[in-house]
């Protein structure tokens, strides 16, 4: 049979390996080095999600709507019909090794020496979890287009594993880092409602720095959630990624000020007042932002009794970056408490006019329709 596979077209052979499910792929890939070659070319969207435990992965599945209950449920293998290819991985830190260990009383022993901080499982999680990621990114990064990859933060190695393995052909990056619903284990449960820590991996990520050729320059969607990025170093990574048109960004550091000015080439002085506006803004190209849970877009922010006291012509200071922001087409910012609902759909519908501005959170105004429940009529 392998050899006369090797005889057919590369094209209808990646054709046929696409409906392969994940195993068997890896399975062929292992027969010759010729099928190795031709397994990594077929892989070209992944999605990895790597946990402590089986059920923390279910439900991160669930809710980035990576699978369905029924496909959790099922025991069939991973469907690669269109070669979108679901990893979970099940790491257990060390905090799950301590309860499984049989000498009596061994946890209690642990915690009273104190050999093993939260702070330094942490940490090792991180590692184990970016140890997976660089190696499924050394094997399948150059011929990857679609890579989605959820675990606790990014850190140096799997951040220089992606700026080295996917420099150009990445063409859809999400890293998701908020996961609510893991509320045993290293991490505090109140962590996950801000941003990671800061980090120099962002800079390998986005090339700044050393080393040379390095960074991923070839992004046209970016989604980060819960990440630790500054303002700098989430414009130089837009900056470096001029095909981006799609970037999602929720429980973000870097989703300030700073940023956003630079994204809408607005410069402003020591009082806050506009005194420079670029002829073409470094965000002018995207269609699609989402600030979402950000809660530093402002500063001050412009809460709903302000919004009172506003005059009745409509205005969007603090937002004037909007305005250069051309073909934006969808702007959310959903769960963002630092800024008012009313404010923003009144700007909208005067100066931005965008099609689809999702607000902070529903408001009730004169026109607003109210709904009720026909059962209790």
């Amino acid at each position: 049979m392998s050899d006369k596979i090797s005889f057919l077209p590369l094209e209808v052979l990646l054709s046929i390996l696409a409906y392969l499910p994940f195993e068997s792929l890896l399975a062929f890939g292992e027969t010759s080095r010729a099928n190795f070659k031709s397994h990594t070319l077929c892989l070209r969207r992944l999605r990895v999600g790597v946990f402590e435990k089986r059920v923390h992965s279910m439900i991160s599945l669930l809710q980035a709507g990576w699978a369905t209950p029924d496909q959790l449920s099922s025991s069939s293998e991973n469907d690669g019909s269109k070669s979108d290819y679901t990893i979970s991985v099940i790491q257990p830190g060390i905090y799950a090794q301590q309860e499984f260990d049989r000498e009596p009383h061994a946890k209690c022993k642990l915690q009273k020496r104190g050999d093993i901080s939260p702070q330094d499982a942490q940490e090792q999680t991180v590692q184990a979890q970016n140890k997976v990621l660089a190696r499924l990114v050394d094997r399948y990064g150059p011929s990857l287009v679609k890579l989605e990859f959820m675990a606790y933060d990014l850190d140096v190695n799997g951040a220089k594993a992606l700026g080295t393995r996917c420099r150009h052909t990445l063409r859809y990056l999400a890293l998701r880092f908020e996961h609510p619903h893991i509320r045993d284990g290293p991490m505090r449960p109140t962590a996950w409602y801000y941003p990671a820590p800061g980090s120099t991996a962002w800079n390998l990520l986005a090339g700044i720095g050393n080393p040379k050729d390095i960074g991923v320059t070839g992004l046209e969607t970016l989604i980060l959630e819960r990440s630790g990025i500054t303002p700098w170093q989430l414009a130089m990574l837009v900056e470096r990624n001029p095909r981006l048109r799609v970037l999602k960004l929720r429980t973000c550091r870097g989703a300030q000020p700073e940023f956003l000015n630079w994204l809408g080439g607005v410069e402003k002085d020591q009082n806050g007042a506009v005194i420079k506006r670029q002829r073409l803004a470094p965000g002018a190209t995207l269609e699609v932002l989402w600030l979402e849970n950000c809660h530093d877009l402002l500063s001050p922010p412009i809460d709903e009794q302000k919004v009172k006291q506003l005059p009745a012509r409509p205005s969007d200071e603090g937002f004037e970056w909007v305005r250069n922001l051309s073909n934006l087409q969808s702007l959310s910012f959903r769960e963002c408490a630092c800024i008012s609902s009313e404010y923003v759909d009144r700007a909208n519908k005067a100066i931005w006019k965008i099609a689809e501005v999702i607000l902070p959170y529903a408001f009730v105004t004169q026109n607003s329709a109210i709904e009720v429940d026909p059962l209790l009529s």
